[in-house]
């Protein structure tokens, strides 16, 4: 007839891939019947043809049409399929690429996917520093995902072009491509792109290069990805790229130093003082702290470890005080001089100081002060004292001033005339039944007044011959807190003794009553800090510098801080040493200019004393003509007077002959 009906299928009943077959826009997973067919007419189909979840290959499709009489499946099949002897169906093979049995339907993959492996995967980070085994080389080590189907190195014959490392400095936005050391034909060495389609890959996937650092890579921070290339088909960017999450790591060879001298920078300190050194780095400061110090009294025995003294590691500095609250006796150490060494002390100590990058002192810090020796008769004390079991809020804590100085009067058993000597501040209440001020004990008066405890034997046996000073004040509280906690007293009166002990006593609650002192400070008086305390004036401006610098530099925990470059410390001790130059040349320029002046002077002086002289000179000269003047006057005038006396003379004997 002029119209028949036909079926359209496709033989892939296994399709383990799970290809998806539509059909003019419609799914086409069984078969597609075509009705009203006319004899010799071209009709066109549109036949799409998408890969499954995981495949990219996969075997060809037999499309098959055929008359609707021979398909079982048909709508107007009769029983009539059965009949045929010999089927007059047509197949057409559905493929992409190869030809007879290795034709595939074969899709576009994106570009091979690339993985971070070894000590990059497991740490997310890298460091190089003055410990690394290889200083001038990284080595970095990635996974091939589908090593299963090929390795790099074979996958470059299909689309892939590329598996390199690129790196840039933090703040860059430039990435650069990593090089890696090998050897021309010659068997010199040279350098070639760090590319792993070059490197030797295992079976399990795994290639490993070195990263060439020296000559071509500066200290600094920087951030490094592994990214794989292929041939553009003009689709995604994606598409023809994969790259790995970035990673970020340091390159920092350069040793941390001392910078500058210690601080304060006069060489007398007060007990208790901190002091401060400060570095060209940040350093790792995580507790417990990695480096030793030591701190020896010269003519005592005391020898005081890291853990015995009160230590702070922050950023760019260390420093540390003798805590003068615990087992120090202050009149035997005044005027000392002790020695501090910082880093690696002992030989068979593992510490040292360490920059935020793992970086080790090359020397021990070294350095000598001296205790000042003040007047402890005209020093103050100040402390904590903490007043336990007493019921308090922050709106009455106030109003307990009296009570807790009037204990404290009983503690040390002092006079009623020596109350001014005890002043307190800062008084809070902490957790309802704890009272914490900070206590100044001033120095006994001029006159007397409030030096000695109560002259009872029993007072004098518990003091000894100690003067009564606001330190050894300190040291009676902070002997009878320790005594008190060990459950005895050093209260020289037994009734006193007995209702210190007794805390269930309530007839004198002023007694009665449990206490702590700590963070002991002395305060020199005025004479002894302008004397022994107070910086040279010629240091005073980089002292302040100094602190300034501490005082701003921020915090660092991470092995990612901002490292120092030596071109950069050189730099920063240049600086300090055009700021010693500079001061020396401006001593010089004042004491050349101080000279100058005396020197001008001593010439205005000569020029007013010579001037003076000539002055006195012209003047006698004056004199001299004038009295000369005179004197011709006068030898004019007698020689007159002779004259008129001879004439006389004459005259009278001539009268008288007559």
């Amino acid at each position: 007839g002029e119209e028949s009906q036909f079926v359209l299928y496709a033989r892939h009943r296994d399709n383990e891939g799970s290809l998806r077959l539509i059909l003019d826009g419609a799914p086409f997973g069984g078969s597609r019947e075509f009705t009203n067919v006319l004899k010799n007419t071209s009709y066109k189909k549109s036949l799409i043809v998408q890969r499954g979840p995981r495949m990219f290959r996969y075997p060809p499709l037999d499309l098959v049409m055929e008359s609707a009489c021979e398909d079982a499946s048909s709508q107007i099949n009769d029983l009539t399929a059965s009949v045929f002897n010999e089927t007059k169906s047509v197949s057409q093979k559905l493929y992409n690429r190869g030809v007879g049995d290795s034709a595939v339907i074969e899709f576009v993959q994106p570009c091979p996917k690339v993985e971070w492996a070894g000590e990059l995967k497991r740490d997310r980070n890298f460091v190089v520093n003055s410990n690394s085994d290889n200083k001038d080389n990284l080595l970095v080590t990635v996974f091939n995902p589908n090593h299963g189907e090929a390795k790099f190195q074979a996958m470059i014959q299909d689309r892939l072009k590329t598996v390199l490392l690129s790196y840039r400095e933090v703040g860059d936005l430039h990435w650069s491509i990593a090089r890696t050391e090998v050897e021309d034909d010659d068997g010199n060495p040279t350098s070639m792109e760090l590319d792993f389609t070059d490197a030797q890959e295992d079976d399990y996937g795994y290639a490993s290069m070195k990263w060439k650092l020296a000559n071509f890579v500066p200290e600094g921070i920087y951030e490094i990805k592994v990214e794989t290339e292929c041939t553009q088909l003009g689709g995604p960017a994606d598409f023809d790229m994969f790259s790995t999450p970035i990673l970020s790591g340091v390159i920092d060879l350069t040793l941390p130093e001392q910078y500058s001298q210690v601080l304060p920078l006069r060489d007398t300190v007060l007990l208790g003082e901190e002091l401060v050194v400060v570095f060209t780095e940040p350093l790792r400061c995580e507790k417990p702290f990695t480096f030793d110090l030591q701190v020896i009294i010269d003519g005592t025995d005391y020898k005081f470890d890291r853990e015995e003294l009160q230590v702070v590691c922050e950023s760019r500095k260390i420093a540390f005080q003798i805590d003068p609250t615990v087992g120090v006796d202050v009149d035997q150490i005044m005027g000392k001089t002790f020695n501090v060494e910082i880093g690696k002390v002992g030989v068979d100590s593992l510490s040292n100081v360490f920059d935020a990058n793992g970086n080790p002192i090359e020397h021990n810090i070294k350095f000598s002060k001296t205790f000042a020796n003040i007047n402890l008769d005209d020093a103050s004390s100040s402390f904590t004292f903490i007043l336990e079991d007493i019921a308090c809020s922050d709106d009455t804590v106030g109003a307990l001033a009296d009570e807790v100085k009037d204990k404290i009067m009983k503690l040390l058993e002092l006079d009623t005339s020596d109350t001014s000597r005890i002043v307190l501040s800062s008084m809070i209440c902490e957790n309802g039944d704890t009272v914490i001020t900070t206590t100044t004990l001033l120095p006994p008066s001029t006159d007397g007044g409030g030096r000695s405890l109560r002259t009872t034997s029993s007072s004098s046996a518990a003091v000894g011959t100690e003067r009564l000073h606001s330190i050894n004040l300190f040291t009676k509280l902070r002997d009878l807190s320790q005594e008190q906690h060990q459950g005895g007293s050093r209260l020289s009166n037994p009734k006193e003794r007995k209702m210190f002990a007794d805390k269930d006593n309530k007839s004198d609650s002023k007694v009665g009553f449990l206490f702590n002192v700590k963070d002991l400070k002395i305060i020199a008086s005025a004479s002894d800090t302008k004397t022994m305390l107070t910086t040279a004036s010629t240091l005073l401006d980089q002292e302040e510098e100094l602190y300034k610098l501490v005082s701003s530099s921020k915090s660092g925990r991470h092995s990612m801080e901002v490292i120092m470059k030596k071109t950069d410390r050189r730099a920063i001790l240049d600086e300090i040493e055009m700021h010693e130059d500079a001061m020396i040349e401006e001593f010089h320029t004042h004491l050349q200019l101080e000279m100058k002046m005396q020197d001008e002077a001593g010439h205005q002086r000569e020029e007013a004393g010579r001037q003076h002289d000539e002055e006195m000179m012209r003047e006698m000269k004056m004199h001299e003509e004038e009295m000369l003047r005179e004197m011709k006057l006068l030898h004019v005038e007698l020689l007159v007077v002779t004259l008129a006396c001879i004439g006389i003379s004459i005259g009278a004997l001539l009268y008288l002959k007559k």
